[in-house]
């Protein structure tokens, strides 16, 4: 970028004419870089004594005073500058024509910082612009030292900024990470109790064992008695049949079922159980084995050495 472009950047950047994102970019270099800041420093006194001197255009005065003369220290910088343009003008006055004529005419920062290019003037003049010389250069020295006191704090501003965002991105990181490890914790409970209901729902299809139904079988009656045998309802379930053992025990049992016309349904060995004061001896008859019709239980007692003895008969009907 060519001198005269800096020049006019730095001249829109006083009078606001940048964009945000433009002006905050230019800020941070004038952070950055210590030259950049002399030439804005430098720029700034320059329009202001143009400015003052009335030489700047309308639409840049309307800029100005818009924009740089909203902040109470430019309002203070454009007042000393009127004031000892003033101040200058008048002293200047009482020097004669002649050598008027062959000063040239030059900014009131140039004659701040440049009084030995001045021409000869009467001793009280000389005196009276030497003051307003040390005055301006005090002030300007000031002003320079706040300035830079101004460009310290924003720096540290901005460090403190940037830390805090490092800090805020790291707080922010961390429980994005504790989220997402409560995400997943939720997300293994979920596919568990997905899982566990899936299984309960499976157990709840299969068929569950079959209720087993249990009856009681009277011995046959002696002859003689007329007893109509005990009923047993036809069932699919599987069917347990106990008979009372009236003093008879045996170290294991044998059952025979059949008909009354004497085919045999099946035949199975087992033992006894007991109850309260009581012993029985059982038999379970697979489901799908009884029929409708007149059955006979043969019960049958094997003895310790072997032998098998008949023990008695239980007629009953499936109906």
């Amino acid at each position: 970028m060519t001198t005269d472009q800096q020049e006019k950047l730095i001249r829109r950047y006083l009078l606001g004419e940048l964009p945000e994102a433009e002006q905050t970019a230019f800020e941070r270099e004038l952070l950055a870089d210590r030259e950049k800041f002399d030439r804005v420093w430098a720029t700034e006194s320059r329009l202001v004594d143009s400015y003052v001197r009335g030489e700047v255009s309308r639409s840049d005065r309307e800029r100005f005073e818009g924009h740089y003369l909203a902040s109470p220290l430019h309002r203070e910088r454009v007042a000393i500058a009127e004031l000892f343009l003033q101040d200058l003008d008048e002293k200047t006055a009482e020097v004669p024509a002649a050598v008027r004529q062959a000063a040239p005419a030059v900014s009131w920062w140039s004659q701040l910082f440049a009084p030995m290019h001045r021409p000869q003037l009467p001793f009280g003049a000389a005196v009276a612009i030497l003051l307003l010389l040390s005055c301006g250069a005090g002030w300007l020295y000031f002003e320079r030292t706040r300035l830079t006191e101004q460009l310290v704090k924003l720096q540290e501003e901005a460090q403190a900024e940037r830390s805090s965002r490092r800090q805020r991105e790291q707080e922010l990181a961390r429980r994005a990470q504790e989220a997402e490890k409560e995400n997943a914790g939720r997300q293994q409970d979920n596919e568990q109790l997905n899982a566990e209901l899936e299984q309960f729902r499976r157990l709840r299809r299969q068929p569950g064992p079959p209720a087993l139904l249990s009856f009681l079988l009277t011995p046959a009656p002696t002859r003689g008695q007329n007893v109509p045998p005990p009923q047993i309802p036809l069932v699919t379930n599987p069917v347990r049949l106990l008979m009372e053992l009236n003093g008879s025990h045996y170290p294991s049992y044998r059952f025979r079922l059949q008909t009354v016309e004497g085919r045999e349904i099946f035949s199975q060995s087992g033992g006894s159980g007991s109850g309260k004061d009581r012993a029985f001896a059982t038999v379970t008859v697979p489901a799908g084995k009884l029929a409708k019709g007149d059955y006979v239980l043969i019960l049958s007692g094997r003895t310790a050495a072997g032998a098998v003895e008949e023990i008695d008969q239980y007629f009953f009907q499936v109906k």
